[in-house]
């Protein structure tokens, strides 16, 4: 009997540690499993549906245009959080380019305290909505760049709301650096490009 516990021990134990060993390999295959996905749902009418855990997303970067800066007269006078979806960032950083189906969400925030036990600035309140970006030749063939634009009236919101043109695609459209994105304002978007 203890010969046989042996003999099972001794042939168990190397496929143990191989299983243990290539544990690592599986678990960034399971984390890397999302690339193929397309994070974009949408109506028949090709408006797009509210995205969901968009914060699980890759975060870019932030900004903020407040009154006091632009005569208070600012156009967005809170903070952007902005996102992209996983399977388009995995793409920019391999090609440099914005894929077909990309989503990028856009988090306003408001402005709430101006001061903090670091010093005096600008920090985020509540939040106030979200908008977002989509690029689909196919839905879009006729938009600048193949992006529609959008806005959502709450986070409740079965669906957003389409942007004419002139009220989101002409500004980008005008002094996005890339691709009707502002990669100028994103420097997680500039290291992360492919040849940096």
């Amino acid at each position: 009997m203890l010969q046989l516990k042996k003999t099972l021990l001794s042939s168990i134990a190397p496929v143990l540690l191989s299983i243990a060993l290539a544990s690592p390999a599986i678990a960034s295959d399971a984390h890397h499993a999302h690339k193929g996905l397309n994070y974009g749902s949408f109506t028949k009418e090709h408006v797009l549906l509210t995205p969901k855990d968009y914060r699980e997303w890759v975060f870019i970067g932030a900004s903020v245009t407040p009154n006091e800066l632009n005569d208070d007269k600012a156009a967005f006078p809170e903070f952007h959080n902005v996102y992209v979806d996983p399977t388009s960032w995995y793409h920019w950083k391999k090609t440099g380019e914005f894929r077909d189906g990309t989503v990028i969400v856009k988090e306003l925030a408001s402005i709430g305290s101006k001061e903090a036990p670091s010093g005096n600035g600008y920090f985020p309140g509540e939040y106030n909505g979200i908008a977002a970006m989509v690029k689909d030749s196919k839905r879009y063939p006729e938009r600048p760049g193949n992006w529609a634009f959008f806005g959502f009236e709450s986070y409740e919101a079965k669906q957003g709301i389409i942007q004419a043109d002139e009220a989101c695609a002409a500004c980008h459209k005008d002094h996005a650096a890339h691709d009707m994105v502002f990669t100028q304002f994103y420097p997680v978007l500039r290291a992360a490009k492919s040849g940096k």
